[in-house]
This record gives C-alpha cells, sequence and structure tokens, in this order.
C-alpha cells in the first residue's frame, strides 16, 4: 500500500484503517484502549499509526477547517423511550469520540435544521425515522453539504450510510413465536404510517400467517400511532370484536403498554385470558406488570454505530449506498402464554 508522501495533508483515521487493513470503527477501538482486539490486529494498527506518523490531534476534527464537534441528532418521533434509547446510545458514543451532541425535535418540521446548523456550524447530522426518508430534509442536508446518517430509512439503495434492523424478520419471528403457542387469532396493532418500519413489521406478521396456513383477517389488524393512547384505543377496537384475539402483538412497546392498561381496565387478566407481546424492549417493557414479550431492538447499538459512521462520512465522503445491519432478539416475559381452552 502506498505511504504518505511529505508535505501531504495530516493522516487521518481512515487512512490508519487503509493502511493497517482494518475498519474504521477497529482503529477506534485500538486507539481508545479498548480490549475487545485482537493482539495481532493492534500491532498492525499501531504499525500504521507509526508508518503515517498518525497523530491523534490530526483525525476527523481537523479535516475541515475549524471542523465542529457537535453532531446534530434529529427525531419526529412520538415514543419517548424508543427516543431516549438512541438518545442515550448517541450520546455516549459521541463522548467516547470527543464530540457534543444536542437534538432538534422535528415533529413541527425541519425548518430550523439551517438556522441550527449556522447557530452551531454542526459536524453532521444523524436521522431517526420518519426523518430518515423525509426528502425534502435530505434534499436540504445535501445541498448545504452536511454529512448525515441514517437510522432504519427504507431505501437501502439511496447514496449514503445507514444502519437498521431486519423488521420484517423479526416481526415474523414474533407472530411465529406466538402461533407455536397455540395462538390462532392474533390481533396487530400497526404503527404510525409515516414510519417504513411500520409497514414492514405488517408484512412480517402476515408473512407468519400466511406460512402457518393461517389466513389475514383485517379485521385483526388495528391502527396506531406508536403511542401509549394509540395502542389504548386500538385494544379497545381489538377487543370489542364479537369474537376477539387470544393474543396481541403491538408494533411498539408504548402501545402494548396501552394494551396491558385496556385489559386491566376491563379485568382481563394477562396471561390468563390475552397474550401482549411489543416491539423494541425498552426499559418499559422490563418495568411494567406483567413484564412484556417483545422483540430487542438494538436501539442504543444502533445510534452508536450511526454516530460511528457519521465520522467515516466526514472523514471521507462517500455516495456508495453502505447499510450496517445489526442483530434483534426475541425477548420471553410474563406477558404470554398459550391460548386460554
Amino acid at each position: 500500500m502506498p505511504r504518505r508522501q511529505a508535505g501531504a495533508r495530516p493522516a487521518t483515521i481512515i487512512d490508519v484503517a487503509r493502511e493497517a487493513g482494518v475498519s474504521f470503527k477497529t482503529v477506534s477501538r485500538v486507539l481508545n484502549g479498548e480490549r475487545n482486539v485482537r493482539e495481532q490486529t493492534r500491532d498492525r494498527v499501531m504499525r500504521a499509526v507509526s508508518t503515517l506518523n498518525y497523530r491523534a490531534n490530526h483525525n476527523a476534527r481537523n479535516l475541515r477547517t475549524q471542523q465542529s464537534r457537535i453532531i446534530c441528532l434529529l427525531h419526529a418521533n412520538p415514543s419517548r423511550n424508543y427516543i431516549g434509547e438512541v438518545h442515550l446510545g448517541a450520546l455516549q458514543r459521541c463522548q467516547t469520540e470527543g464530540y457534543s451532541l444536542i437534538t432538534e425535535d422535528c415533529s413541527a418540521g425541519s425548518g430550523g435544521v439551517l438556522a441550527l446548523r449556522s447557530k452551531s456550524r454542526m459536524a453532521g447530522a444523524i436521522l431517526t425515522p420518519p426523518l430518515s426518508d423525509d426528502p425534502d430534509l435530505i434534499r436540504e442536508l445535501r445541498e448545504h453539504g452536511v454529512p448525515f446518517v441514517r437510522i432504519a430509512p427504507s431505501a437501502s439503495a439511496e447514496p449514503g450510510r445507514d444502519v437498521a434492523i431486519d423488521d420484517r424478520a423479526a416481526a415474523r419471528e414474533m407472530a411465529q413465536y406466538l402461533i407455536g403457542l397455540g395462538h390462532r387469532r392474533i390481533g396487530f396493532i400497526r404503527g404510525a404510517a409515516a414510519h417504513h418500519q411500520a409497514g414492514l413489521r405488517l408484512d412480517g406478521y402476515k408473512d407468519a400467517l400466511d406460512q402457518a396456513g393461517i389466513p389475514f383477517d383485517p379485521d385483526l389488524v388495528a391502527e396506531g400511532n406508536f403511542t401509549f393512547d394509540s395502542g389504548l384505543a386500538a385494544a379497545d377496537q381489538l377487543l370489542d370484536l364479537p369474537q376477539r384475539p387470544t393474543a396481541i402483538f403491538a408494533s411498539n412497546d408504548d402501545m402494548a403498554a396501552g394494551v396491558i392498561a385496556a385489559c386491566y381496565r376491563r379485568r382481563i387478566q394477562i396471561p390468563q385470558e390475552l397474550s401482549v407481546a411489543g416491539f423494541d424492549d425498552t426499559p418499559l417493557a422490563a418495568t411494567i406488570s406483567p413484564s412484556l414479550t417483545t422483540i430487542y431492538q438494538p436501539s442504543r447499538e444502533q445510534a452508536s454505530e450511526a454516530v460511528g459512521l457519521l465520522l467515516e462520512e466526514i472523514a471521507a465522503p462517500s455516495d456508495t449506498p453502505h447499510r450496517e445491519l445489526l442483530d434483534y432478539q426475541l425477548v420471553v416475559r410474563d406477558s404470554t402464554a398459550p391460548p386460554h381452552a
């Protein structure tokens, strides 16, 4: 691999990664003194550091004149539990990398983003759903040269970097679990239509029914918007059916908590009379009673990964689509059981 010529720009962490034949993240772990790196890999990174005469004060922060050390997390999600997890993951990674994090609620529109850019000179932005698919916001950021990374966007072929999980597969696994317990009438509460993941989770639910030979019944699908109140209203709709479901799968934990509240008001025992499942595994899932069976979505990890990808984008801009797909996990707790005979 060619060496850097005298008089060239200072070596960056991306240059070190290329020289050592490892990822940007691996170099970051080595330089931060983390232990989960093989000694052989650590040696290669440190040799590259020496070869390129890399200096810690010559990393991404100095790639641009007076480069900002501020990253902005943009959100317009009604679930405070989800946003709280994303915020914490991004904040922890920013602190590790020497950046500051600010947040901007764009629920009323993204018109203030450029003003925020001008005021804070932010280095880049992280877009959370549904802003990940907001064409006006994306165009605005590109036109003004603001680097950004998207969390869980719909179009993986869109130029740029993003991080997500397989929402469809995760929802399919949850529905298959409920079917495996013996449930055949499974209600589903969909999330806000503006969120691409809401559609994917509905598709996963339908996949599981189809694979089990259970006809899809549209009456068993209620609309929600990822809030507790919408889960409560959707639960009432499903529980008022002439033949109510034996299980309800909500597209996030907030709505699942609304289902549990609706059952409490109706004196329906969970899980003896109704099984309830959620999605996200926010702290709420383990603290409500009964504790919630749910899909663990690594929201903190996605946010942390998004910060890392953003630093790569700042250091080495690229139009090549790049997606990091993280693992999910089915978490079984007390809110699900076989249907009552």
